[in-house]
């Protein structure tokens, strides 16, 4: 795929090469169908966008200023940045850039050994200057430079490094987790969007556990949860079992967390982590639905009870019963009246057979807050009772209506 661009280049007098976590990956045998390709080059921006024009199919220059070049050919996306160097300022959370021609400053300024690699796809050499492949042999996290130096040069490396000893199995090398404390102050700098979209990768891997022990001890989580970094050692340690015992969706993730926060303060951290309103939606409502299979014991779940559960979890309902089983709440007869109930096909549409336009008719009202109230009463009903057939529905509605 890259091997035509590469010898375009190539010919220009320029050097390409994949660099970072499709070599990781193809090292490791994790190659998926569609990896993301970033590549490197010698050549400076104007040279780029003058070497694919006119053979990509489409071009991306938001990031020209900072090097990269992004294009499409096919079906295939790529990102070519010209080797660079880059730090943050003390009080900036935009990188300053400056560009070199030499592959080995770009390597250097990685965020770790085993995503500073690069493959020539022309000679097909492996260029690695930093010993990436020997620590990804070993299962080691390590930084090209000291780690006090990579961490502070880009303070978003530390959220990194959780999900890459989480995500690949791997451990840090010894001084890693203390160079991230140190530097955990500047994660301020960072934007709040780059948190959140790092912290979503690590809460959608299978096993992110290992992460929220490196986030925790590295004194990290005040700066990220600090609803979850002021509970006690056993309450946290609680918090991240249940997270990892979730289903591996980000928001399901976030909300075993944060379980037990009123929904006011919760909205707040929602909002400060600038989740999307479809998130926060999600988030709320699941710590709700939680929050009220908690307040019922497990054989006080009668049939109207599961209904309205059912109604205001919505296609939250099985992650909800999953999350309040791996908070330690009694789910057995909840899950077996579900069941029963899902079956019959009880849950399959939990409103009511009437709709506003059949209330008006019936009960020969004009729209207004009358119709509410009525089918508000069929909810109820809907909820109490089960389904009903329209005829019956009606015939009840009526006679509520004559007699309140």
């Amino acid at each position: 795929v890259v091997g035509p661009l590469a010898r375009r280049f190539a010919a220009d007098g320029q050097r390409l090469y994949l660099v970072g976590g499709v070599v990781r990956d193809v090292l490791l045998g994790r190659i998926g169908d569609h990896p993301d390709f970033d590549l490197t080059t010698d050549a400076p921006p104007d040279r780029i966008r003058r070497l694919i024009e006119g053979v990509a199919d489409a071009v991306w220059l938001q990031g020209e200023k900072f090097g990269t070049i992004g294009a499409r050919l096919g079906a295939h996306t790529f990102e070519i940045t010209t080797h660079r160097a880059e730090a943050y300022l003390s009080d900036s959370r935009k990188p300053v850039v400056s560009f070199s021609t030499r592959l080995e400053d770009d390597l250097l300024r990685r965020d770790f050994t085993v995503n500073a690699m690069a493959f020539d796809v022309v000679d097909e050499t492996l260029h690695d200057p930093l010993g990436g492949q020997a620590d990804l042999d070993a299962r080691l996290l390590r930084t090209p430079l000291a780690p006090e130096e990579s961490f502070s040069d880009d303070p978003l490396r530390t959220l990194r490094a959780a999900r890459f000893l989480a995500g690949y199995e791997l451990t840090a090398a010894p001084g890693l987790l203390e160079a991230a404390g140190s530097v955990a102050e500047r994660l301020r700098i960072v934007s709040a969007e780059r948190i959140r979209d790092e912290l979503w990768r690590l809460f959608a891997l299978p096993d992110p556990g290992v992460g929220f022990a490196f986030l925790d001890e590295a004194r990290l989580l005040p700066l990220l949860l600090p609803e979850v970094s002021d509970r006690s050692v056993e309450q946290r340690a609680e918090a991240f079992r249940r997270s990892v015992a979730a289903e591996p969706v980000p928001e399901v993730r976030l909300a075993a967390l944060l379980l037990e926060m009123p929904a006011p303060e919760l909205d707040g951290r929602l909002r400060a982590l600038r989740l999307s309103g479809e998130q926060r939606t999600k988030v709320l409502g699941l710590v709700s639905a939680v929050g009220r299979v908690r307040e019922r014991t497990d054989d006080g779940w009668s049939d109207e009870a599961v209904r309205r559960l059912a109604a205001s979890a919505g296609d939250q309902l099985a992650a909800t019963v999953a999350l309040a089983t791996a908070a330690g709440v009694a789910t057995g007869i909840l899950q077996t009246r579900l069941g029963a109930l899902r079956a019959d096909g009880e849950l399959d549409d939990l409103g009511p057979a009437l709709g506003g336009a059949e209330v008006i008719d019936l009960l020969g009202l004009e729209p207004g807050p009358d119709v509410g109230e009525a089918l508000a009463w069929l909810a109820d009903l809907r909820f109490g009772e089960g389904r009903l057939d329209p005829d019956e529905e009606g015939r009840r509605l009526v006679a509520w209506w004559e007699g309140r």
